[in-house]
């Protein structure tokens, strides 16, 4: 997983002759030292590329990883099997390595022809709705797959997979084809693959909560710039209470649940579906 400890930032001037300098973050789980390093080799990099390009590239997400603070660590006989973080929208999110997670989009509506429209007027037939279909696909891959049990839960704007039954390497082609079955959101497929762990929003989003997003980001600059955040923090989750982040819709396939899958579908269940108010 790319989730690191320590971060630090550098810079490295270009050959722009208004002085522009390129800055990049660096992450490391050694050290502040080896984050520093890490941050010099990439504004280096950046500016050589911005010299012979005269473009800025956009954020890498498989070079540099995600800037999230480390909130805690759930271990299973030694090993790290997630790690939860806190993302830039203020919400807590839990990164697994090998436990599949997907987020699912809903699948396109296909305008139906004049002739198939006549037929399901006559027929008293009404076409399967989004959720119905979402249903429908989790259905048929736990169907042809004896060795899937799958979770599915309802978000604010979709649906959550989670796989109880085995694990998956993150970044391996079967995970990748499994997600596409899915019907995975096409970001999250590519985020999982580049930050080398399947993710999980654990707590609601900000704004459907009232609240506005933080302004402070992680890593913080100084301890005022910390403070603060740290007053956003307690603000957003006395706002969150009343809602949920998701609802347990129904298991599909095998009912087993592998030893590495149950301490990450325990704290899952118990931070993401705690509550009964609205979805956020």
């Amino acid at each position: 997983m790319k989730i690191f400890r320590h971060w630090a930032k550098a810079s490295a001037p270009t050959h722009n002759q208004n002085g522009l300098k390129i800055t990049c973050y660096g992450g490391s789980n050694a050290s502040v030292a080896d984050a520093l390093r890490e941050a010099q080799e990439r504004a280096k990099s950046a500016a050589k590329r911005f010299n012979e390009t005269s473009r800025l590239a956009s954020y890498d997400y498989a070079n540099g990883g995600l800037r999230e603070e480390i909130i805690n660590e759930l271990q299973d006989e030694g090993e790290t099997v997630a790690v939860i973080t806190r993302n830039m929208a203020g919400c807590l999110v839990l990164n697994s390595p090998n436990v599949f997670f997907a987020d699912i989009d809903y699948p396109p509506v296909c305008r139906p022809s004049f002739f198939a429209g006549l037929a399901s007027f006559f027929s008293g037939e009404k076409p399967p709705t989004n959720d119905q279909r979402v249903v429908e696909t989790i259905q048929r891959i736990a169907e042809a797959d004896s060795r899937l049990g799958i979770r599915l839960y309802r978000t604010k704007n979709g649906f959550r997979s989670l796989v109880t039954t085995r694990t998956f390497d993150a970044v391996s082609d079967e995970t990748n084809r499994l997600l596409q079955n899915f019907g995975a959101d096409p970001l999250y497929v590519k985020l999982c693959r580049a930050q080398e762990c399947f993710r999980a929003r654990l707590t609601p989003k900000p704004w459907r909560c009232g609240v506005s997003q933080p302004t402070v980001v992680f890593p913080f600059e100084n301890s005022e710039t910390e403070n603060r955040h740290r007053k956003w923090i307690t603000k957003y989750e006395e706002a969150a209470k009343p809602f949920t982040t998701c609802i347990l819709i129904g298991q599909f396939g095998s009912k087993a649940i592998h030893p590495a899958v149950e301490s990450v579908l325990r704290v899952h269940d118990q931070l993401a579906c705690d509550g009964k108010g609205p979805l956020a």
